[in-house]
């Protein structure tokens, strides 16, 4: 009788290489379960942490301007403008907005903080063709040659070449606008290499003062004035217009300007589970920043000119 042959010393070792491997198998399975997990819970708290943050934000928006204006510059005049809990920020908003706010979200993170500051040169707010960015400068008491700095950066895709237009509107003592003159329009484009090939306007209609990105501010004067017909007008409105591309415009008023057209700047910062932050800013404009829509600045030609009024 022939005998069977055992292999016992070799399938131990087969079982021992399969039990290896399939545990690996295992922990490999686990550990990609627990990451998939953790970036789950992460993902959750971060989409959490950036509707807190837009919600605080927004509240500041939505709220009336004015109120809101005098309640920032009180904060910032006292120093650090910085509000660590939520019945801290929503208390100078006045009760009865506050509630309908604070019941928006009812499970709050464990950690925010909002900053409001004023706006500077560095502060960019995007504007699009069909938006302006007005200055109401007349009438707010600033001395003689009070100046105002213009910012922009390029935010658009149309190869660093935009080109916006600064319109500027008179008025006299008696507050008659001063007929419009195409001087009072002039086109700039903002274009990183120095020279302009984006469409224009007619060019003997306008000038067209072109800068590059190097120089990427302008200085205008707020008090400067104009004679037209024997009659004498001030500069009352700066309107900032886009015309091709998206441009990053800021404003820095001059110390002499005082508060009357800073803007602010608010960033909400909020943290979840000890380490999931994140943060949001907005760009709040001065009461005096806003102006009238931009459709009201087209002037109507004609073969011989601006059409005038019967």
């Amino acid at each position: 009788m022939k005998k069977t042959k055992t292999y016992s010393g070799q399938a131990i070792a087969i079982i021992m290489v399969v039990l290896v491997v399939a545990t690996v198998i295992g922990a490999s399975l686990y550990s990609r379960m627990i990451k998939n997990r953790g970036a789950l819970v992460e993902s959750k708290e971060s989409t959490r942490a950036m509707t807190q943050a837009d919600t605080l934000l927004d509240f500041a928006i939505t709220s009336d301007l004015a109120k809101t204006q005098d309640y920032f510059d009180t904060c910032i005049a006292g120093g650090v403008c910085e509000f660590t809990s939520l019945d801290q920020y929503t208390e100078g908003f006045g009760e009865a907005l506050a509630p309908e706010f604070t019941t928006q979200i009812t499970d709050w993170c464990e950690d925010i903080k909002i900053t409001v500051e004023y706006a500077d040169i560095e502060s960019h707010k995007d504007y699009g063709v069909g938006d302006v960015m007005a200055l109401k400068v007349g009438g707010l008491g600033m001395p003689a040659d009070c100046p105002l700095t213009l910012g922009f950066k390029s935010v658009g895709e149309t190869g660093g070449e935009e080109l916006f237009t600064i319109k500027r509107v008179y008025m006299d003592v008696n507050g008659n606008v001063k007929p419009y003159e195409e001087d009072d329009m002039l086109l700039y484009c903002y274009t990183s290499s120095g020279d302009c090939g984006a469409p224009v306007a007619p060019k003997d209609s306008i000038i067209k003062p072109y800068f590059t990105s190097g120089a990427d501010t302008l200085e205008i004067n707020m008090t400067e004035t104009k004679v037209s017909g024997g009659v004498t007008y001030t500069l009352y409105e700066i309107r900032v217009l886009p015309l091709y591309g998206k441009l990053g415009i800021s404003t820095e008023p001059a110390a002499c300007a005082d508060l009357s057209l800073f803007n602010y700047k608010v960033t909400a910062k909020v943290t979840c589970s000890d380490d999931i932050t994140r943060a949001m800013e907005v760009i709040i404009p001065n009461v005096n920043n806003l102006g009238y829509h931009a459709m009201f600045d087209y002037t109507i030609y004609n073969s011989q000119g601006v059409l005038q009024p019967n």
